[in-house]
């Protein structure tokens, strides 16, 4: 039997490291991780199986299929944790509540005799799979999953109760090893104490399935109101960044017209100058209009063919001024990408925002920020340039945020990379720590069709 069931094992452990290996994956491949991990598995099941020891047999995988998914995929070591548990769990209890349905159904069923114990392994992992896959295509889809395991906080409260549910079950478990199965069956009867373990039992592997669904699905939500709040913040930055520039567009428009009205009468004494030939009166008038005009008529920049990228570009303009911060910037709206405009807002005002505050932390003389982006052939590239104080988080390859409140502004860093990866884009990011210099490059492809801007 053992030889029927190391296999299904195997099959069940590797379809996990598979999954999250899609949600997060690796910068290379790691097949001798893997098959060491699936080693671990295997010898887990063909050596412990003396019930004084078999305890260990949760624990061991458990961590063998963290140490795995930490080191096959892109997950750290939180997400990792998260990951071996459930896969760990969701097998057990689901063997659990066979056994002991079998056990009610059919008196004679030894719960700790092995061969039993292989033959419900073998029947109850293909079901653990399907159920899954049922369970990540309806509310635990992919995304929202990859989300909230981004999010430490929430991560924290599930790795915390999985942990507390794998010890709690391996105390109910050791609980039909420890007892001859004598005591559970009487006359082919379940005795009380055989019937209050079933009862047990039943419900420990229930509860814990359901509270671990509803802890992920409650965690999912919480990450999800999170987001919302986080994208709301966004929207009313927006918001008031748009205000200062109408309100900054007005003044530039009361003053052109109060221009206009002296103009009208300066133009009336110009004639008659050049008229009279009195040249050098018209030139001084002229010179004259001039420094009016630089003095009444506002500055108004224009940076692109776009209201929006100009409320954004000319209030990171007076940020940096206020600031001290020598900004440089070429920008165009981006074409053909799928990429809506509340998306393209969020996307710059969050890396902006993250260059501003970088700078703040350097000397005066230190301080710039360089914005470039490009529509190229098949991609359309945003790149942020700023100085920096060299200091960086940095976990498994991902740049986190430094800033106190980092659950929603570490959020706000996931939702952009998830933006562009939703359209088949990337982020990089690169520091240089000898010119102190941070780099973040955000590259989203072109359609087809009209790439001829």
């Amino acid at each position: 039997m053992i030889y029927l069931v190391i296999p299904v094992v195997l099959l069940y452990y590797y379809a996990f490291l598979l999954y999250y290996r899609k949600l997060f994956p690796a910068q290379r491949r790691r097949p001798i991780q893997v098959l060491l991990i699936l080693a671990i598995i295997a010898t887990s099941y063909i050596f412990l199986n003396p019930t004084d020891v078999r305890w260990l047999r949760l624990p061991v995988i458990m961590i063998a299929m963290t140490i795995g998914l930490r080191y096959s995929t892109g997950m750290d070591w939180l997400q990792a944790a998260y990951g071996g548990s459930c896969s760990v769990l969701f097998a057990y209890c689901f063997r659990g509540i066979f056994a002991v349905i079998s056990a009610f159904i059919f008196c004679n069923h030894d719960l700790s005799n092995i061969e039993a114990y292989y033959a419900s392994t073998v029947l109850v992992l293909p079901f653990v799979l399907l159920f899954l896959t049922i369970l990540y295509k309806t509310i635990l889809p992919d995304d929202k999953l990859r989300l909230f395991l981004h999010n430490r906080s929430q991560l924290k409260y599930v790795v915390t109760y999985e942990i507390t549910a794998a010890a709690n079950l391996v105390v109910i478990n050791s609980g039909r090893d420890l007892f001859p199965f004598d005591i559970l069956l009487s006359d082919n009867i379940l005795s009380p104490y055989g019937m209050w373990y079933v009862k047990v039992g039943l419900g420990a592997y229930v509860l814990t399935i359901g509270m671990l669904i509803y802890a992920i699905y409650q965690s999912i939500k919480s990450t999800e109101l999170q987001e919302y709040q986080w994208r709301m913040e966004m929207l009313e930055e927006q918001y008031e960044r748009q205000v200062r520039h109408y309100n900054s567009y007005q003044k530039y428009t009361e003053s052109f017209r109060e221009f206009k009205h002296d103009y009208r009468s300066m133009m009336g004494l110009l004639k008659p100058l050049i008229r009279a030939n009195e040249n050098e009166k018209a030139l001084q008038l002229i010179d004259d209009m001039f420094e009016e005009m630089q003095k009444k008529v506002v500055v108004h920049k224009k940076y692109s063919d776009s209201v929006v990228l100009d409320a954004m570009l000319q209030d990171l303009t007076n940020i940096c001024e206020k600031n001290e911060i020598r900004l440089s910037s070429n920008v165009f709206i981006p074409r053909n990408t799928g990429l809506s405009t509340i998306d393209a807002i969020r996307i710059f005002s969050n890396y902006s925002n993250n260059a501003v505050e970088a700078c703040q932390k350097v000397p005066v003389s230190d301080r710039f920020i360089d914005i470039v982006s490009a529509n190229e052939l098949h991609w359309v590239t945003l790149q942020v340039v700023n100085s920096y104080d060299g200091k960086s988080l940095n976990h498994n390859g991902k740049f986190l945020t430094t800033k106190p409140d980092k659950q929603s502004h570490g959020l706000g860093l996931r939702i952009v990379e998830q933006i562009a990866e939703s359209l088949g884009g990337f982020v990089i990011y690169e520091e240089n720590f000898e010119s102190k210099t941070f780099l973040v490059r955000v590259h989203i492809p072109r359609s087809s069709e009209k790439q001829t801007d």
